[in-house]
């Protein structure tokens, strides 16, 4: 993709930047947000650890994992060609490439004939089901959005492939789709260890999810209950305290 159909944008903080089409799929706070909980959830593993991203995209959530402090390496799969050049790219200029490996494939065969496995699998899937809505004819935005080349519960099969035993998966999802995701982690064999829901403030509904799911462990129960609940903007309309954890490193901007 020539450097003409692209922006190049600050993220987290002054010295990460990130390309994007100018047209195409660009990131939301979706991306923000998994990075923040994964390195909230992991918080403590050495770089002896191995993770693996499903759908990568431009990188934007294993390149800020890794500002934020993240020391395992990264293997980053990404199957569009377009958006897998931006990924490739965006790696090199934030000269994290001894940290982030990108490979070009399809989740699903790529699970199926990698005999490595990983301590911990994340994405921020494709969010409509095929079926639903209507679907862009930007190829992107299409993907990005829509599970044309696999859903959540593909995901989750998949990942039993290249999981260790007691390995993390961990996702950022709609609310809305929660019942989903928790029944398509329980018939694959993972169990809820951790969510945390999303809203816009203190007045609005939680409109997102972030939850790891422990792949072969035995059976638990975690109370929906006992599940917290962070506003990302504050009474002002300003960005709250975990608002701004998320979005920006301390210091910056």
């Amino acid at each position: 993709m020539p450097d003409s159909e692209l922006t190049l944008n600050k993220i987290y903080n002054n010295s990460t930047e990130l390309y994007q089409s100018k047209n195409g799929y660009r990131f939301n706070s979706d991306s923000m947000i998994l990075s923040w909980f994964i390195n909230r959830v992991c918080a403590g593993c050495g770089s002896e650890k191995t993770a693996l991203e499903i759908g990568a995209g431009s990188g934007i959530v294993s390149i800020v994992l890794k500002r934020r402090g993240f020391l395992p390496k990264i293997d980053c799969v990404e199957i569009q060609k377009p958006m897998f050049g931006l990924l490739e790219k965006n790696i090199v200029h934030n000269g994290l490439d001894a940290e982030i490996v990108p490979v070009s494939a399809d989740f699903i065969t790529f699970s199926a004939e990698k005999r490595r496995k990983y301590d911990i699998v994340f994405t921020n899937p494709p969010y409509f089901a095929s079926e639903s809505g209507h679907i862009s004819l930007d190829s992107e935005k299409a993907l990005a959005k829509h599970e044309v080349a696999g859903s959540l519960a593909d995901f989750f099969a998949a990942s039993k492939n290249i999981l260790r035993k007691s390995g993390r998966f961990i996702v950022v999802f709609p609310a809305s789709r929660l019942q989903f995701a928790l029944f398509s982690a329980a018939q694959n064999g993972f169990t809820l260890k951790n969510i945390v829901f999303f809203r816009e403030n203190s007045v609005t509904k939680p409109a997102t999810f972030a939850a790891s799911f422990v792949y072969g462990s035995e059976p638990a129960l975690f109370s929906l209950s006992d599940a917290e609940i962070f506003e990302l903007r504050d009474s002002t309309g300003g960005y709250s305290r975990v608002g701004m954890e998320i979005m920006y490193e301390k210091g910056n901007f």
